[in-house]
């Protein structure tokens, strides 16, 4: 769990980092060249971070027998080829067992995500609006023991630009974890796999001198 807030907290000193130099550009405009606005710059990418809402559903371990608690989301979208991007991806989440009949003797779980997403991406005067893909390694580090799943999602994503490279972004996740628990046949679909519909919002870093001309 500490290792989760400690990725966490350095995701929040690149945000912090890239406010500081965000508020220096603005206070010293002069520094940006007649030549500088003309050209139509380079779009490196974007940083997404915030809150992390998951919310399980149907005939599943979770969504029976968990509470789920509330979490936190980065990902790194880095422009590959005309509006295609790809990068890196983390989540995490908690959640307290509520039905120990069902799930066992434990009391708690933390869910991490790790993985990569790819998607498009497309500006539109102040928005940014996206749909994208990921893979990961999904983990359940519960009381006592760990439980792995592979997980695959799907997350169209809406923001809004607030300067030239500082904005908030919302996003719906619709998101499978396919479970590695072996089971008696009788439990095979509540636990071979978990239904998510995930939210998340917060704050979005643009990066690249591109977003000067958008």
């Amino acid at each position: 769990m500490f290792s989760n807030f400690k990725i966490f907290s350095i995701a929040l000193v690149i945000s912090a980092s890239a406010i500081a130099q965000e508020s220096n550009k603005s206070e010293n405009p002069i520094i940006e060249t007649s030549q500088d606005s003309i050209k139509p710059g380079k779009d490196v990418g974007s940083i997404v971070i915030g809150p992390y809402f998951p919310v399980s559903f149907g005939d599943n371990f979770v969504n029976n027998g968990m509470d789920l608690k509330l979490g936190a989301r980065i990902s790194f979208k880095v422009n590959a080829y005309k509006g295609f991007y790809i990068g890196p991806y983390f989540s995490f989440f908690n959640g307290d067992v509520n039905n120990p009949e069902l799930l066992g003797n434990y009391y708690s779980t933390t869910n991490t995500v790790v993985g990569a997403i790819a998607g498009y991406e497309k500006h539109l005067k102040n928005f940014d609006v996206s749909i994208g893909v990921g893979v990961g390694a999904s983990r359940y580090n519960n009381h006592g023991f760990k439980d792995t799943a592979t997980a695959v999602w799907l997350n169209p994503e809406v923001s809004y630009r607030l300067t030239t490279y500082l904005g908030v972004y919302f996003t719906p996740e619709l998101r499978h974890d396919f479970m590695n628990i072996d089971t008696p046949s009788e439990l095979k679909d509540t636990f071979n796999g978990v239904n998510y519909f995930n939210l998340s919002f917060g704050l979005r870093i643009n990066l690249g001198t591109a977003y000067r001309n958008l």
